[in-house]
This record gives structure tokens, sequence and C-alpha cells, in this order.
């Protein structure tokens, strides 16, 4: 009998600890923020998972005959366990941002939609409308316009044992947060350039906190709305990682704002032929803080002049592979990881607010 006793007290106790030891591990997970920078090969989608398991994408894409894009968002969505995707963000309408959301919404349930207002007028108008009216269809009229200084709701810890998360508008439809101006005007001794009527100046432009950790993802602002995020107050301030913008193309990425954003690391979501761009990849280059420049894709025009080393590139051999980069931040730790790949380099660098 006391054999019998002893026996189930050990089962019970190796229960126990088990189930403490897996209770601790799924505790440290659920503080851990996952940011997933996806291979559009050279548009844009970015996805961003909640330690509460709330999920927001940024941008889908572009639509491909072989749904390409909406695929590897997909494939994403199920590497992080999720089940639907619960906010939904166009930055702007352009084909390479918004174009694959007709084939996403097939694939996996996407509860609500944000983006700027409606698109400013296109090049290729036809081209334009046909997705325009397919995105209208997804949504079924319920995107909610996103403004200046809005926050994207989103849960947080009630206990408070887990740092607030935060997702923020600082700029929408060339208005920028802080400036009531015109963000073409000139500005004696500094370089404001002819006015973008496209729709990149419009873009939605997003700082996402938490903790002490911060992220910035402009999408495609331009130039003259990037000055004025900079000049002459520093608006946005030093933040962890740059979510290159636009690609990296030199027609944004204002030195201005990239000073004074001044990122530990800079993330590209580059194609084999599109971006970093040499001035943009030099101004990089030069940040104080800079520790790495991470890129989507190796890009064949520009050698070195517009390529980091390639164990910092996703897809350094093979355009075709899809591989995405991959952040995790958890408040515990004094740093965040970032992951090359499935297989590839694994680094770490420290949070900066706590340093």
């Amino acid at each position: 009998m006391r054999q019998t006793i002893a026996k189930v007290c050990v089962v019970v106790c190796a229960t126990v600890l088990v189930a403490l030891t897996w209770g601790a591990v799924s505790s440290e997970r659920d503080k851990t923020l996952h940011v997933y920078f996806l291979d559009m090969v050279g548009g844009a989608s970015t996805l961003i998972v909640t330690p509460l398991g709330e999920s927001v994408l940024v941008d889908t894409g572009s639509m491909e005959p072989k749904h390409r894009d909406a695929d590897r968002i997909y494939q994403a969505t199920q590497h992080a366990k999720l089940k639907q995707i619960d906010h939904l963000i166009t930055t702007h309408f352009h084909s390479d941002h918004f174009g694959g959301l007709s084939q996403l919404s097939k694939m996996i349930p996407i509860k609500k939609f944000y983006d700027k207002g409606a698109p400013a007028p296109q090049s290729d108008r036809d081209k334009m409308e046909k997705l325009y009216s397919l995105y209208q269809e997804v949504t079924g009229g319920r995107a909610q316009a996103i403004k200046v200084g809005d926050d994207v709701s989103l849960r947080n810890d009630p206990e408070g044992n887990i740092p607030p998360i935060k997702l923020h508008c600082v700029a929408a439809e060339k208005r920028v947060e802080g400036f009531d101006g015109d963000v073409d005007a000139q500005v004696p001794g500094f370089e404001i350039r002819e006015p973008d009527v496209s729709d990149n100046a419009r873009s939605i432009a997003l700082v996402l906190t938490y903790g002490k950790f911060r992220l910035f993802a402009g999408g495609d602002i331009t130039w003259n709305v990037e000055h004025h995020l900079a000049h002459p107050t520093n608006r946005i301030g030093p933040v962890d990682v740059y979510q290159v913008t636009h690609h990296g193309l030199d027609l944004s990425n204002n030195p201005l704002l990239v000073r004074g954003l001044d990122p530990v690391v800079c993330i590209a979501m580059n194609g084999p032929r599109k971006g970093i761009q040499p001035k943009t990849f030099a101004a990089l280059k030069q940040l104080p803080s800079l520790k790495a420049i991470y890129q989507v894709h190796y890009n064949a025009q520009y050698g070195s002049e517009g390529n980091t080393g390639r164990e910092f590139i996703a897809n350094a051999d093979d355009p075709q592979k899809g591989e995405m980069i991959r952040l995790s931040v958890n408040p515990d730790k004094s740093n965040y990881t970032v992951v090359v790949g499935s297989s590839g380099s694994t680094r770490e660098y420290p949070i900066r607010g706590k340093n």
C-alpha cells in the first residue's frame, strides 16, 4: 500500500512539475511580441502578433496569378498559430501594398479593416479601379479611416503583467501629427521636393510601442512628409527598429528623418531589383546607433552600394524562396531578437530605452 501511495505521489509530483514548467514556458511565450517582415518580392506586408494573441496585418502585397503573396501571408499566420486576422491596415492604395487582399480573404477570416480614406488618382487607372473594387467588396464598406493621432485599438493586459502595447498613427493623407501646415511648402535652408501627388505621400505611418521597445513603419511616405516628421521638431524620436520606408527607395528616406529615428536595426522590404538604393543605403550606414541592416532580398542592381552582408539577407541567393525576417521582443529581457529566414542567422540587440 505504501509503495502504491509512493508511486502515486511520484506521478502527481512529476505531473505538477511538468505543468509548472510548461506554465513558465507559456508565460514567457505569452509576453513575446512577434513581428514578421514578409517577402512580397518588392511589395510589402508586415504581420504583428501581440502577447495576447491579437494580430495586426499591415498591407497585403500584390495580386498574383498563383496567389504567391497571399499564400506567403497565410503561411505566416499559420506559423503564428492564428485562426483569424484581427486588424488589417492598408497604408495606401498601390497594387504592391493592397493587391493581395482579395485572395487572402478567401484563406483566413479578417475582422476589422483600416485605411486612410479613398485612393488618390492613379496613373494606371483601369488596374486601380479593378483592385479597389475588389477591396471594397472584401471590406464591405466597413473600413475605418485612420487619422493622424489615432491609435489602433489593441487589447492590453488588465492585470498589468504585460507592458502596454500601442500602435499609433503619426502621418496619413499628407498630414503630420503636430504640424498643421502644407507639407509641400518651401522651408528655407532645407530641400523640399516637388509635390508628390501619388498615394505614396498619403500613406499611413505608424509607431509600434511595446514597453520601452519602439518600431517605426512609414509605409511609402515620401520626402516632404518625412521632413515635417523631423523638423522643426523630432516628432518621433529614436526607435529601436526602422522598417525602411518605401522599400529603401531614394524618393523617400529623407536623411533628416532617418537621423532623427537613429535606429539600432533597419529592415528593408525590398525586391531583387527594387531598393535599397545607394543614397538611402549610404544614409543608413552613417547612423550613429546602427548595429545592422537587414534586407528581404539581395538587389542585383547595386552590389555593395545597396546591399548589406549576405548573412543579413533573407533571400540572398534564391529570389523565389520566399523567406521572411522575424523579430521578437520579450519585456523581461533587455534585448530583442532578429531571425533571418527559416534557418538563417539569429542575433540579439539591446532595447535602447532599457540602457
